[in-house]
C-alpha cells in the first residue's frame, strides 16, 4: 500500500510541473517571439519481485516482476519553431524568417567600446573580443529602439551588436577649422548686415531725391511757360522746393557716405571670409558676387551727385546720372541675395566639420549600429544592413545586424526578458576558444540562418488550442493521481479495522 501511495505523490507532483509549464506557456501566447515549452515523463525506479529465469531442456523462461515506484520528469523541452509574423509597418521591427538569433548586450568594458559618451564622439568599434567587452545575450524578439544617441537598442536598453559602418570623428585639427570658418562667417554677416541697411537707404533717398527732382522740373517748366517774374509767391515757392531738394540731396550725399563706410567694413569681412575658404581649397561664388559690388561702387563713386540748376530748370544731363544711380541700386538685391545664401551654405559647411560623418561602407570590425540625429530616413535591408540618408540627401550606412546561430538551440537557457544565455550544451560561437570576433557570427541569409524582414514581428508559437488539450490532460492525469491515493488511504484504513 505504501508504494502505491508513493507513486500517487510523484504522479501528482509531474503533473503539477506539467501544469506550471502549460500556464506559462498560455500567459505567453501574446510574448514577441516567444517559444512554447513541453513536459515529458519518465517512470522512476521499479523494485524487482524477483528476478527472469532463462528456459532450460523442460521448461521455458521466465520474466522477472518489477514493481514501479512512480514517474519522475523526464524534460522540459522548448520547442523553437518559427511563429507566425505580424505585420506592424514599423521600420524598427525585425523578424527572421528562419534560424539564428539577434546577438545584443550591456557593455561591459567600456574602454573596449569606442561609443560617444559624455560628450565625446566614438567610432562605434569593439576593440578585441566581443564578449570581453559585452555581455553578450541573444533574442529573436526584433522589436528595437533607438536611444538618445541614435544606437539601437532593445525594448530594455540592451545594445544591438553587428558589423559596424565606417564612422570618421572629427580631429582637432578639424574642429579648430571649423571653428575659425565659424569665426569668419561671424566677421563677416554683422558688417554685411550694416552694409545691407545702407544700401536700402541709398536706395530709398535716391528714390526720393529722383521723384522730388521731377517734380521741381515740371513745375520750373511750367512757371517760366507760364512767363512769370522772377519774384512773387510762385517763385518763393519754387525757390523754397529747391531749398527742400538741397536738404535731400544733403541727407542722399550723407547716407551715400555712410554706405561707402559700411562697405569699407563689409570688404574686410569678405577678406576674413575668403581667407577662410581658402583654407577649405574651395571656390565660391560670393568672391564673383564682391567683384559686382566693387564694381556698382566705382559707379556710385563716378556719378556726379550735385543739382546743377539753370535758368531752365535742372540740367537734363544729370537724369542720366540718377538713373544710373537707380539701376545701380536696383541690382544690389540680387546680388545681396546670392551672398546670403552662399554663406548660409558655407556655414553649414563649416558646421558640419564638427559632426561626425559615415561612409557608404562597413568597417572590418563588430561594434554597434548608429543612425545619426541628422537622418532624412533609414532603412533595414534582408541582409541586415542598416542605411539612412543624411542631411546633404546621400545614402550611407550604419552597419549591419548578424545573426547568432547554435548547434543545439534548445540547450539555450531563458534569463527572461525574451533573452538567451549561452550553455555548455547549445552550442558556442566561440568556436575557436579565444573569444568572438565578427566571423563568428553569420549574414542574414547565409550559412543556414534565416533572412531579416524590416516592419514585422514574429509571434509566439503557443497554440492555446493544443495547450488546452494538454492541460485537460494534465488535470485529469492529476485527478487519477489522487484517486490512486485516496484509494490506498481507504485499504488502509480497511486493514486498521480488522482488529476492533
Amino acid at each position: 500500500m505504501l508504494r502505491s501511495l508513493y507513486s500517487g505523490i510523484s504522479g501528482m507532483k509531474n503533473f503539477q510541473t506539467k501544469l506550471d509549464v502549460i500556464g506559462n506557456n498560455i500567459a505567453n501566447v501574446n510574448t514577441t517571439a516567444f517559444k512554447k515549452s513541453r513536459v515529458t515523463f519518465q517512470d522512476l525506479v521499479s523494485q524487482q519481485i524477483s528476478g527472469a529465469i532463462s528456459a532450460t531442456g523442460s521448461q521455458g523462461g521466465v520474466n522477472s516482476q518489477q514493481v514501479g515506484l512512480g514517474s519522475k520528469i523526464g524534460s522540459i523541452d522548448q520547442i523553437h519553431t518559427t511563429g507566425s509574423t505580424q505585420t506592424t509597418g514599423r521600420q524598427l521591427d525585425l523578424s527572421i524568417s528562419g534560424d539564428g538569433f539577434f546577438p545584443v548586450g550591456a557593455i561591459q568594458d567600456l574602454t573596449k567600446v569606442n561609443m560617444d559618451q559624455k560628450g565625446q564622439l566614438g567610432s562605434n568599434l569593439i576593440s578585441g573580443s566581443i564578449n570581453r567587452a559585452v555581455d553578450l545575450s541573444y533574442t529573436r524578439a526584433g522589436n528595437f529602439y533607438l536611444d538618445e544617441n541614435g544606437y539601437l537598442v532593445t525594448s530594455g536598453g540592451l545594445y544591438a551588436i553587428g558589423q559596424a559602418g565606417e564612422k570618421s570623428v572629427p580631429t582637432d585639427a578639424t574642429i579648430d577649422k571649423s571653428n575659425e570658418a565659424l569665426t569668419g562667417i561671424l566677421s563677416f554677416n554683422q558688417p554685411f548686415s550694416d552694409m545691407y541697411s545702407s544700401i536700402q537707404e541709398v536706395s530709398e533717398r535716391a528714390e526720393a531725391y529722383y521723384d522730388a527732382l521731377v517734380s521741381y522740373d515740371e513745375a520750373y517748366d511750367r512757371w517760366e511757360e507760364a512767363g512769370f517774374p522772377n519774384t512773387g509767391a510762385i517763385k518763393n515757392a519754387l525757390d523754397s522746393s529747391y531749398n527742400a531738394l538741397e536738404t535731400i540731396h544733403e541727407n542722399l550725399k550723407t547716407s551715400v557716405t555712410d554706405f561707402n563706410s559700411n562697405y569699407d567694413e563689409f570688404n574686410q569681412g569678405v577678406d576674413s571670409l575668403n581667407s577662410v575658404i581658402n583654407t577649405f581649397n574651395e571656390t565660391s561664388p560670393i568672391k564673383d558676387i564682391i567683384t559686382e559690388i566693387t564694381n556698382s561702387i566705382e559707379q556710385l563713386d563716378e556719378n556726379s551727385i550735385n543739382i546743377p540748376v539753370s535758368s531752365n530748370g535742372v540740367d537734363n544731363s544729370f537724369w542720366n546720372d540718377i538713373n544710373n544711380l537707380k539701376n545701380t541700386l536696383s541690382s544690389y538685391g540680387l546680388d545681396i541675395t546670392d551672398i546670403s545664401n552662399e554663406v548660409i551654405l558655407f556655414e553649414n559647411k563649416a558646421q558640419a566639420l564638427q559632426n561626425p560623418s559615415w561612409s557608404g561602407n562597413l568597417s572590418d570590425s563588430p561594434g554597434l549600429i548608429q543612425i545619426p540625429e541628422t537622418a532624412q530616413s533609414f532603412s533595414i535591408g534582408q541582409d541586415g544592413t542598416v542605411t539612412f540618408v543624411n542631411s546633404e540627401g546621400e545614402l550611407k550606412v550604419a552597419g549591419r545586424l548578424v545573426i547568432a546561430n547554435f548547434a543545439n538551440e534548445g540547450g539555450l537557457e531563458l534569463s527572461g526578458n525574451n533573452l538567451y544565455r549561452e550553455t555548455v550544451n547549445s552550442g558556442t560561437i566561440d568556436v575557436e576558444g579565444n573569444g568572438i570576433d565578427l566571423d563568428e557570427f553569420t549574414i542574414p541569409g547565409e550559412g543556414g540562418v534565416g533572412l531579416i524582414s524590416a516592419g514585422s514581428l514574429e509571434m509566439s508559437n503557443v497554440d492555446l488550442s493544443e495547450e488546452f488539450t494538454e492541460m485537460i490532460v494534465a488535470q485529469r492525469g492529476f485527478q487519477s493521481n489522487t484517486k490512486i491515493i485516496s484509494t490506498s488511504d481507504e485499504i488502509l484504513q480497511e486493514l486498521v479495522n480488522l482488529k476492533r
